[in-house]
């Protein structure tokens, strides 16, 4: 119940937490998701009953649902300013790259913590937490982003009217919600795939951490990667390579299915980098931060629409099988991306 609820209030408020970025300041949305996020950790700590967690749940949903767009349209747009954003796809693929670290070091901390009591990982919550509200009062705020539109819901369909009238960023977002709702889909079932290839239990965790580590590489290095090949080209065969890999891990068996299912994760990373670097390329900086809410608020949709539908047919038929069919179904993006302008 109370992932639900979290789920929802992220769902209510992340197309209008983006327009509130772009009215008002990527800086101020940094900040507000700091003390959002401390409230929410705060009703957790002292939870004592469903309410407590409730509210937890409701502050912490409208926080995600507040750096959801801000913090690449804050990227995006410092660059912008400064002339650099041909450098996007580098600092977005290095912070993409250090967030699995992160969490590698912060769940082995928090295992530690836990053995003490399960609320003293949420009390050392609060210094990370605290340390990054601190740190965002030293950051600039672009100018370039700066709308004459203030209210919410009039930002929200000029948006829309932006995304219409451009053929570049229907592509990218329709190739994107058929890859994320199906991708995440069958990242989500992995570990039925690791039982049905018969890996002990006592390994998921190791297959776990090499898929994180090899996005985390796919991300690093995708700047370099696609400055050499083009975007286009590094797009498209990532992808393809991608879903090669999976097809050869429907057709093998135990820990050789495993590896090559893992290795593919490094392909996600690369293509995720290029496609959030083509989508803001052709967003206008206004409406920036509201557009990239709006792409993920549809790839949300997208995931909760898929996932109990490849779980049925897992279940109807078997997940190996079920992947087959996602695969399949994702050989449609490729062909899509064919569609697209290669820019630099």
């Amino acid at each position: 119940m109370v992932f639900s609820i979290e789920a929802l209030a992220m769902a209510v408020f992340e197309i209008p937490t983006g327009s509130f970025s772009d009215i008002f300041g990527r800086k101020k949305v940094i900040m507000l998701y700091s003390i959002l996020v401390l409230v929410a950790l705060s009703f957790l700590s002292v939870g004592e009953n469903i309410f407590m967690f409730v509210g937890y749940a409701i502050f912490n949903g409208l926080a995600m649902a507040l750096s959801s767009g801000n913090d690449q349209a804050l990227i995006y747009d410092s660059l912008k300013e400064e002339g650099k954003e041909q450098y996007y796809k580098k600092v977005i693929g290095t912070m993409y790259a250090l967030w699995p670290l992160g969490a590698s070091i912060g769940s082995i901390i928090g295992g530690y913590l836990a053995h003490i009591s399960l609320k003293t990982p949420i009390v050392y919550s609060f210094i990370p937490i605290s340390i990054a509200f601190v740190l965002s009062f030293f950051l600039k705020e672009p100018n370039c982003h700066k709308t004459e539109e203030n209210n919410l819901f009039k930002h929200i369909g000029s948006s829309v009217k932006v995304i219409i009238k451009s053929k570049q960023l229907l592509i990218l977002m329709v190739g994107g919600l058929i890859l994320m709702s199906l991708g995440e889909s069958m990242h989500l079932l992995k570990p039925l795939f690791f039982e049905f290839k018969e890996i002990p239990l006592i390994y998921f965790g190791y297959f776990n951490a090499l898929i994180f580590g090899l996005a985390s590489l796919g991300f690093y290095i995708s700047h370099s990667v696609s400055e050499k090949f083009g975007n286009k080209k590094t797009l498209i065969f990532s992808l393809l390579l991608a879903l090669l890999f999976t097809i050869v891990a429907t057709f093998t068996h135990k820990y050789v299915a495993a590896f090559f299912l893992a290795f593919s994760s490094i392909f996600f990373g690369i293509r995720n980098t290029v496609i959030d670097y083509l989508f803001n390329k052709n967003i206008p900086s206004s409406y920036r931060a509201t557009i990239n809410s709006i792409n993920s608020f549809v790839s949300k949709i997208g995931i909760a629409i898929m996932v109990p539908f490849i779980g049925y047919f897992a279940d109807l038929y078997n997940i190996n099988v079920a992947l087959m069919v996602v695969v399949g179904i994702m050989f449609v993006v490729p062909i899509l991306f064919l569609f697209i302008k290669d820019e630099k």
